[in-house]
């Protein structure tokens, strides 16, 4: 909004505050020592540091950070630094099944050279091992052979050369060869990771991260026009009818390509008169003009649905339009759950059981919930159980701060209709069971939303528990 000069005064409060808020929260996750860890305890770990040190330096544009942390951050990463050039995850990333050594020494050089570190030794010997790696062609084998055939590690390894010289010729073989590993196809291009991301996408959401990560290192570099272009249409199409992308990290990572192609694209010249209607009611009208042309506008149709049958939305532009216009048409309804029909058991690799001791009962009585999830095959690094709380009702925190105590979840939030529990490391081997107890607070009789489990960096693998109507007397 600040590059654009956008004027939208209550807007820009509100993005504002959220900064303020998660700047404050996202400095508790640092370590006594230095660094940061998932949640704040000992060890630090270098990725996640580094991906500290990332956000830290993009906020700091917008946002006044404390003008200590970025330098003893990076005084922390540099020091973890190898004999050789390289640094070493202790732990986080490993879990995803990566040769970590080479993703995570770009992803940590990279982060240097955007917080002002690129001028360092430390860097410049990490940037002379990625060198090391390069292939002599774009078909050539490099950077080792657990690298070369992952698409999403030599996005990285791009990213991190990009940033310290365009124009080298380790770079060119770098974005050559991640050229060559595109995929294609509706007009959009795109690249599939051979193994799970550090932050543990895989699948759609993996192949959003790595799409974004590939059209951030051609752009630095401005190289592969035609691969930019089929990339951002995927970005666009990528995204879900919330306005995310279905992961933080997916999301993150689209946004910051998306940006950085309105910064590089320059202003728009001219202007588009657009007309957006649904089943033929009175449209309405967006100008898009030199001023505003890089700002996503959003329109709300919630009048004039056909009860049944199909609806049109038709978009109409005027003349005078310069350059591409993209859209994209989002829907969101609501379906009773005595109509949606359950999941085929084969079709989630987790489930879960919620179930109530009781469900009716008086005025400040207490209900216990008993939870199970199981995962079917394998580990997932961090599961989230999002637990359904009936309206009215008291959560009794200290279950869930014993629950931390014992190591049996990792962290917990609570909001006005749900309790999110974190878990770590969920296996196939050991379900988790834990209980917490619920205070009535008013008479009603209401429904509990529905609980759900599911892998927090692939939410498209949830389990979901219907919900329960609870009765509450005098």
């Amino acid at each position: 909004m600040e590059a654009t000069d956008y004027d939208a005064p209550e807007a820009q409060m509100q993005a504002e505050t959220y900064v303020a808020t998660g700047y404050q929260r996202l400095v508790s996750f640092e370590v006594d020592g230095g660094g940061f860890s998932l949640f704040g305890s000992a060890p630090a770990d270098p990725f996640l540091t580094a991906y500290g040190l990332m956000q830290f330096t993009d906020m700091a544009a917008v946002y006044p950070v404390d003008e200590a942390l970025i330098p003893r951050t990076a005084r922390w990463l540099l020091a973890q630094q190898q004999s050789d050039g390289s640094w070493v995850d202790q732990g986080y990333s490993e879990h995803w099944r990566i040769d970590s050594r080479v993703p995570t020494t770009a992803y940590i050089t990279w982060s240097l050279i955007e917080a002002g570190y690129g001028d360092t030794p430390e860097v410049g010997r990490a940037i002379a091992m990625l060198r090391e790696g390069a292939p002599s062609s774009s078909q050539g084998e490099g950077w080792g052979e657990g690298e070369s055939g992952d698409a999403y590690s030599l996005a990285l390894v791009a990213n991190a050369l990009a940033a310290y010289d365009a124009e080298d010729e380790a770079t060119r073989a770098a974005l050559d060869r991640l050229y060559a590993m595109r995929m294609t196809g509706d007009g959009t291009i795109y690249w599939e990771p051979a193994t799970a991301s550090f932050m543990g996408g895989s699948g759609s959401s993996g192949s959003l991260e790595t799409t974004a990560l590939a059209a951030m290192a051609f752009m630095r570099s401005g190289s592969h026009a035609d691969a930019v272009s089929g990339a951002l249409t995927y970005l666009v199409q990528g995204k879900d009818s919330w306005g995310t992308w279905q992961t933080t990290q997916a999301t993150i990572l689209s946004l910051k390509a998306l940006l950085t192609a309105a910064e590089e694209g320059g202003q728009a010249e001219g202007s588009a008169r657009v007309l957006v209607s649904l089943n033929d009611e009175t449209p309405e009208e967006i100008v898009i003009d030199e001023g505003n042309a890089d700002v996503v506008h959003l329109l709300t149709l919630d009048d004039g649905f056909s009860p049944i049958g199909e609806d049109e939305v038709r978009i109409e532009v005027g003349s005078g339009a310069a350059g591409n216009l993209m859209y994209q048409v989002a829907t969101r309804y609501y379906v009773p759950w005595e109509r949606v029909e359950p999941a085929a058991e084969s079709e989630s690799p987790v489930e879960i059981d919620v179930v109530f001791d009781r469900t009716s009962l008086a005025v400040n009585d207490q209900v216990t919930v008993d939870v199970e999830a199981r995962l079917k095959e394998g580990v997932v690094r961090m599961a989230l159980i999002d637990l359904g709380v009936p309206p009215g009702f008291d959560v009794i925190r200290e279950d869930l701060g014993q629950l931390v105590e014992r190591g049996v979840i990792s962290r917990y939030e609570v909001t006005g209709r749900q309790v999110i529990v974190y878990v770590e490391d969920l296996s196939s081997d050991v379900p988790l069971r834990f209980s917490l107890r619920l205070r009535a607070r008013f008479p009603l009789r209401a429904q509990t939303p529905p609980s759900s489990a599911y892998d927090y960096y692939n939410p498209e693998t949830a389990a979901v528990h219907q919900p329960l109507m609870m009765t509450v007397s005098e």
